[in-house]
């Protein structure tokens, strides 16, 4: 093997994978814990040519980078979903007899019976001529459908219950993988880790396992967050390959695992700059308002930033709520979580389903019935003072309770469901997302097709054609009138491409907006297309805003970390010896303020709204006195 030019941490693990140890390789942010990955199946592959190594990753995006950075047949690279239902799906019976169980047992809320099926235990009969089957939903179907679905948060329960009853299957995976390597590890359900650190020990056959990641990133609650509790060989990367010597040392203050890491031996390193480590910039600004920054972006101090580009450029926020409304599409987001019609549709199925209240009755009975109220106000009172509310309300109110129930259904997962796809390098709509959102997808593929001159694509999903220039003409003239940024409602632009062939006619569509979609149309067509456009860039992180949870495994030379507790999981005066006392609190909100600080490859300002002179010392103990600034001293 020509192990010359690798790491000294991948020689550790190619030294434990012939020993026959598991390890794990721990590695703050910008240590290169994946180029170490990468490096380490390059280099068995190199050697052990028909070594059979299985990767598992955290999403689709690390797969594709991964396969893009390595050729070897006997590689295999998924999700940790995908994998583990490539393994049990096959075996139909024993996912039954599990999901049996898990039905049929009380503490297992999110396992639910057949709506079907009474108050009865479930038995093998019910589940004889279904099949088994991975989908984004959970679901089991009346008995004529033949199909159950289990979903991406239940296939982990039930790989964990088949592997600890069927030891057969720790045979079968040794069979397909020498090596199991997991990227990210931190993210991965524990019960993963049960499956491979506990139940795989059930076998004689040999194989080794290894992990990479960082436990001071897990910032996701279902995630293991660290694996102390088994014996494995641990390999620690201490240099940092991304971030500024600034950025680095205080990330350092924040770390609680006993890793301090040191600026990159490599004078290729992405945060070098003609041998040395660049010094980079920090500053943490406290004001009045968490609105006082706005006026500061055409202050000297972000001079160098250009906040119209999400790649170069980043604003950090802990909710999607604020950053709807500083990405431009506040009525779109709050429509899908803050609308009071369907706050009170929601308060009223509630309460039918707690009590034996009469749902014959129409809405507005059941309304005033139950006196609903949100957020300490009256809510029948607010949607009838409000004439968006009201207008749209007096059609519905005299429907009975059922049919105004079916025509107000509105998904707040359909919104946001719109990512990208690591395999096709595509961004693509989920099956959450509702059937207008879609069709205004198809609209935005359509424009989008257009300004990358993709012609031959444009005119494949529409029934445009093309036979002369005035034809061209007039295609540039409609895509000019869809992008310009006006007040063209979502209604006025759908009935204009329809019009002008760029959208066939949707029958699916039609009957949706007509039923179920009919509250969700009335309300959508109003709204400004300009703000869909808008929320597809910032789902696309086009967007110079985003979240701070969105922003893990990604860097920008600027970030801009607006520190605020909208979200009672997190209170940022914690980091200062402030806020609350919950240690869960204090650890989750430690972990999410390392995440974002370490995206800075060259330039950090954090703000945060105070003026408490305790947490500004101490923030002068981290950042150092010349870097705190007042937000009113700045000019």
């Amino acid at each position: 093997m020509a192990s010359i030019n690798l790491e000294k941490e991948v020689l550790e693990a190619l030294q434990c994978i012939k020993n026959g140890e598991n390890f794990i390789i721990e590695g703050g942010a910008g240590s290169g814990k994946t180029y170490s990955l990468i490096s380490l199946i390059n280099a068995l592959t190199e050697e052990l040519p028909n070594i059979r190594i299985v990767c598992i990753t955290y999403t689709n995006n690390a797969v594709a980078e991964i396969l893009s950075r390595i050729e070897n047949k006997n590689l295999r690279v998924s999700t940790i979903h995908d994998f583990i239902w490539s393994l049990i799906g096959k075996y139909q019976n024993e996912i039954k007899n599990v999901l049996i169980d898990l039905i049929n047992d009380e503490g297992e809320k999110s396992f639910k019976k057949p709506k079907d099926y009474g108050e009865d235990l479930i038995c093998e009969e019910y589940f004889k001529d279904l099949y088994v089957d991975y989908d984004e939903y959970y679901a089991i179907t009346p008995n004529d459908k033949k199909i159950v679905k289990i979903s991406h948060d239940h296939i982990i329960t039930i790989a964990e219950k088949m592997f600890e009853r069927y030891k057969k299957l720790a045979d079968i995976l040794k069979d397909i993988a020498d090596c199991i390597f997991v990227d990210e590890y931190q993210d991965t359900s524990p019960l993963v880790a049960d499956i491979l650190l506990k139940h795989l020990k059930g076998s004689s056959k040999k194989n080794v396992i290894g992990f990479f990641g960082d436990s001071m990133q897990s910032i996701y609650d279902n995630g293991v967050g660290n694996l102390n509790q088994y014996s494995l060989t641990k390999i620690v990367k201490t240099q940092n390959r991304r971030n500024p010597r600034v950025v680095i040392e205080v990330a350092n203050k924040f770390r609680d695992d006993g890793i301090e890491q040191i600026p990159s031996e490599d004078i290729n390193a992405p945060n070098m700059e003609n041998g040395t480590i660049r010094e980079g910039s920090i500053k943490f600004i406290y004001g009045d308002d968490t609105d006082d920054f706005i006026w500061l972006r055409g202050k000297e101090i972000f001079e160098s930033w250009d906040f119209f580009d999400g790649k170069q450029t980043k604003e950090l926020r802990l909710t999607h709520k604020y950053n709807a409304e500083m990405a431009g599409f506040k009525d779109l987001y709050n429509l899908y979580n803050a609308d009071l019609i369907i706050t009170l549709i929601s308060k009223i199925k509630e309460k039918i389903e707690k009590s034996n209240l009469d749902d014959d009755k129409t809405l507005e009975e059941l309304a005033v019935e139950i006196k609903p109220k949100f957020k300490n106000i009256d809510l029948l009172d607010e949607i009838n003072r409000n004439d968006t509310y009201h207008s749209i309300y007096s059609v519905l109110k005299d429907m009975t309770w059922k049919n105004a129930y079916k025509k107000c259904k509105v998904n707040k997962e359909s919104l946001m469901s719109y990512k990208l796809n690591g395999i096709s390098g595509k961004y693509e709509a989920n099956t959450y997302r509702d059937r207008i959102l879609r069709r205004l997808d198809l609209l935005e593929e359509v424009i989008e097709l257009y300004e990358e001159n993709k012609l031959n694509d444009l005119l494949r999903i529409t029934k445009f054609s093309i036979l002369n220039r005035d034809d061209k003409l007039y295609l540039k003239q409609a895509i000019e009138y869809l992008v310009k940024d006006d007040d063209k409602r979502i209604e006025d632009v759908l009935v204009f491409a329809k019009e002008n062939r760029l959208l066939d006619e949707d029958e699916l569509f039609s009957e949706y907006i007509s039923n179920t979609g009919f509250y969700l149309w009335e309300r959508v067509k109003k709204i400004k297309f300009q703000e869909y456009r808008k929320s597809v860039s910032y789902l696309k992180e086009f967007s110079p805003i985003c979240t701070q949870h969105s922003v893990k495994g990604s860097e920008y030379d600027n970030v801009l970390l607006i520190l605020e507790s909208d979200w009672n999981k997190y209170d940022f005066n914690t980091l200062f010896g402030k806020g609350s006392s919950k240690s869960t609190v204090q650890i989750r909100t430690k972990k999410l303020f390392y995440v974002c600080i370490t995206r800075a490859k060259r330039n950090l300002i954090i703000y945060l709204t105070t003026q408490d002179p305790e947490i500004l010392e101490k923030a002068k103990e981290f950042f150092g006195e010349e870097n705190v600034l007042s937000a009113a001293s700045i000019t």
